[in-house]
């Protein structure tokens, strides 16, 4: 509606320079008016481009938000380039079939897929603008899963973000990258690309039996029983959120810099922290205050390296 309405106006101020062109001289006048037109015409296509793309823009976040919910089912391919790739630190692919083949897998959709994997779960935090990229989005998640080809099926734990690069006609999604949040996050929040075959090590490190796993791979056992929702999987420490909404890291297994430790990193990493909190009893945290990735509206808050 307000397309056409923007459209009628022009059209009514194309038809009075029309008439106020009408006293001048006739060659001047065609001149004039032909300027007139070619700009009016450029400024409507632009602007009209700009909105579209603006609404296109919008669609992808509401279908991002419901391929996480869902876990990709279904992968909505409508709002993806045929040529879109994908990188995290375990794959390298190109083009739309492997794209879901990818999806279809790690969901437990395929019969890979089926065979390798159980109890695969991913938690959605937030779609974020990334500010001054409108070509860009970001999606902020925790992934699980349980590796069931081996005997005590052993559980794997991932959290990050997904920097996506859309079209800037279309709004299509043109590449996605996955960056760990144990292997990539730096300062201010900022992400960088992983060590080679870091992810292979992550991952492997996960699938040992307990006995075997290094420190690194190891989660914190007081949030092992407990209704705690993982939102980062840091290398220094974990930030979980409780039943009552508090919102607190606890040290990784391995720190032995303690609280004091967390809430360095977690202040390099751009974020403010609170008070110590017992979360339970005899096990202290560090609070996360607002604003932070994990907030109730998370696309408002801005990594201090992107500001």
């Amino acid at each position: 509606m307000a397309s056409r309405m923007g459209r009628s106006q022009r059209a009514f101020t194309v038809i009075l320079m029309a008439i106020s062109l009408a006293g001048h001289a006739p060659g001047r006048s065609a001149d004039m008016m032909r300027m007139f037109l070619t700009r009016n015409a450029l400024a409507g296509g632009a602007s009209d481009g700009a909105a579209d793309f603006a609404q296109r823009r919008k669609e992808l976040k509401r279908c991002l938000e419901r391929e996480y919910t869902t876990f990709f089912r279904p992968f909505e391919e409508q709002f993806y380039a045929e040529e879109v790739s994908f990188r995290d630190p375990l794959n390298d692919l190109a083009g739309k079939a492997k794209y879901r083949a990818n999806v279809e897998m790690l969901s437990g959709e395929s019969l890979v897929g089926n065979l390798l994997f159980c109890d695969a779960f991913i938690n959605l935090h937030s779609v974020e603008d990334v500010p001054a990229e409108p070509t860009r989005l970001r999606t902020r998640w925790t992934l699980g899963f349980a590796f069931k080809l081996l005997p005590w099926k052993p559980k794997a734990l991932f959290s990050g973000v997904s920097e996506y690069v859309i079209d800037p006609s279309t709004a299509l999604v043109v590449s996605q990258r996955d960056f760990w949040d144990t292997l990539s996050l730096g300062a201010g929040g900022s992400y960088s690309p992983e060590p080679s075959f870091a992810g292979v090590a992550d991952l492997v490190g996960q699938l040992l039996p307990a006995p075997l796993r290094p420190v690194e791979a190891q989660e914190p056992a007081v949030a092992m029983d407990t209704d705690w929702k993982l939102l980062r999987r840091a290398r220094a420490y974990r930030v979980y959120r409780a039943t009552d909404s508090l919102v607190f890291a606890l040290a990784a297994p391995g720190l032995k810099a303690g609280l004091e430790g967390v809430e360095s990193e977690l202040k390099a990493h751009g974020l403010k922290t609170g008070e110590r909190v017992e979360v339970q009893k005899g096990v202290w945290a560090v609070e996360l205050l607002s604003p932070h990735p994990w907030d109730a509206k998370p696309s408002v808050w801005t990594p201090t390296a992107f500001m």
